[in-house]
């Protein structure tokens, strides 16, 4: 496992009124600080994908449909460096994927449906001077090649 990523699967409690997981607490072990919370939507056949952030850790949760999320560890300093892992999420078994800072991640919705992402990262967005840093779906910096799909970024 890429160093500092965790996948830790939720307990889902159900009855005939429907289910109730939680997600994230701030006595959980995953728990570092909370910058905000908010969803992204994933269309079918498309990918979104390759980023890093230099200063905030993600949480990534389907909440919607079937989504395969790809790390590639670039940090030089890491044991971990330059290993590549695949994680499947999806609403039927919730997780909670951490995604440590200065790993490349991108993801691609499976299925007819789009997926949707709950991401809650450490820090705010900031609008102008984000801590965003994209590569495009083909690079080298990620030695990675089955996406099913070619659209996206």
């Amino acid at each position: 496992m890429i160093e500092g990523a965790v996948l830790k699967k939720l307990i889902v409690h159900k009855d005939e009124r429907g289910q109730l997981f939680e997600i994230m607490r701030s006595d959980d072990e995953l728990f570092e600080k909370f910058g905000q919370c908010y969803i992204t939507v994933c269309a079918p056949g498309w990918v979104k994908g390759w980023h890093f952030h230099r200063l905030q850790t993600d949480f990534f949760c389907v909440l919607r449909g079937k989504s395969k999320i790809v790390l590639c560890d670039k940090r030089k300093k890491s044991k971990t460096y330059n290993q590549v892992e695949e994680y499947i999420l999806t609403a039927e078994e919730p997780s909670v994927l951490r995604i440590p800072k200065g790993v490349i991640h991108g993801f691609e919705t499976f299925g007819d449906e789009p997926s949707w992402i709950m991401n809650m990262p450490t820090k705010l967005y900031n609008r102008k001077k984000p801590d965003e840093f994209r590569f495009p779906l083909n690079t080298d910096e990620v030695p990675y090649e089955p996406w099913k799909s070619k659209k996206g970024w």
